[in-house]
């Protein structure tokens, strides 16, 4: 039964809202007529409904399920950068399994988990990284998480998937980079010296990610992502995945030549006719994004690495 506002509209509950994903996926909601009960360690700025607590904590993730109509779950710590291994284990999985068990026993009906393209293996640690083995990579591509965080997008994934048995929809949303105005500083430097490019040197909240490929999405399209696979039409007790990014990267060089001088013929280009049209085409291929969601980015950030403004 819709536990809908008294306005008829849909109550979203979005963990992580006040973080640099969370805020975005918020005001995509509302500017589209969804109402938004935000949850986080600290209450944020955007127009929602807030409740503050911590996804580790059962109850505080309970109380802030109990009523809403749909979940977004993007809390999380959002890189290796942020913690321990068993810090990010914890927070990303023991909070992951809160939000979904809330879920059930409230009886809501879907729940958009923000995964990530690190649950294939090809991440930011050197000396840890694992080719894909073809491109661009799809959903059949084998899961090889090679890191704690790789790690805890991958059980996450796995916790949705298990949520099918509940009766609940499900949703992976497999996001690359997001490039961030907080990190335009930290794109232009690596891109003005790639070789010796680490740390922060822009001040960024990160360094500047995408994996080998440099690969990204814009968090205004991701967050319309995430609210294309809440209006999705799904099976009942059905999980989905998508891969979501640009279609091109930001990185100076074609990614057919990236892939040769980064790994010889390791990696099996399946798709020539994509990368001759479209040079600089992403590692991962988004067309099953584009017809089943409906999802096609609209903003593109090359000319961060153009010169051009």
């Amino acid at each position: 039964m819709s536990k809908e506002t008294q306005d008829g509209l849909p109550l979203v509950l979005v963990t992580g809202a006040a973080g640099l994903l969370g805020r975005y996926i918020v005001r995509e909601l509302v500017a589209n007529g969804y109402c938004v009960r935000g949850f986080d360690r600290r209450q944020g700025e955007d127009e929602a409904e807030w409740h503050v607590g911590d996804v580790t904590n059962a109850d505080d993730v309970a109380k802030a399920v109990d009523g809403v109509d749909l979940v977004i779950h993007a809390a999380a710590r959002a890189n290796i950068w942020q913690g321990t291994g068993e810090e990010i284990l914890t927070t990303n999985v023991l909070g992951t399994w809160n939000v979904f068990e809330a879920a059930r026993k409230n009886g809501v009906p879907r729940v958009v988990f923000c995964s990530s393209d690190s649950v294939i293996g090809y991440t930011v640690r050197e000396g840890a990284m694992a080719p894909p083995r073809y491109m661009p990579v799809d959903l059949a591509h084998p899961l090889q998480a090679t890191d704690p965080y790789a790690l805890s997008k991958v059980m996450g994934e796995d916790i949705a998937r298990a949520a099918v048995h509940w009766g609940l929809q499900t949703v992976a949303i497999r996001t690359v980079f997001v490039a961030y105005p907080e990190m335009y500083g930290e794109i232009r430097a690596r891109h003005a010296d790639p070789a010796n490019y680490k740390g922060t040197p822009a001040g960024g909240p990160s360094s500047a990610g995408g994996g080998a490929f440099y690969n990204y999405i814009d968090p205004r399209d991701l967050a319309r992502a995430f609210r294309l696979a809440l209006e999705l039409e799904m099976a009942p007790a059905s999980f989905e995945t998508f891969f979501v990014a640009s279609p091109d990267t930001l990185a100076a060089e074609p990614t057919v030549e990236r892939a040769r001088r980064l790994h010889g013929t390791a990696i099996e280009v399946r798709d020539a006719e994509l990368y001759a049209g479209s040079p600089y085409a992403s590692l991962y291929d988004t067309r099953h994004a584009a017809q089943r969601l409906g999802f096609r980015p609209e903003h593109s950030l090359r000319h961060l690495i153009s010169g051009d403004a």
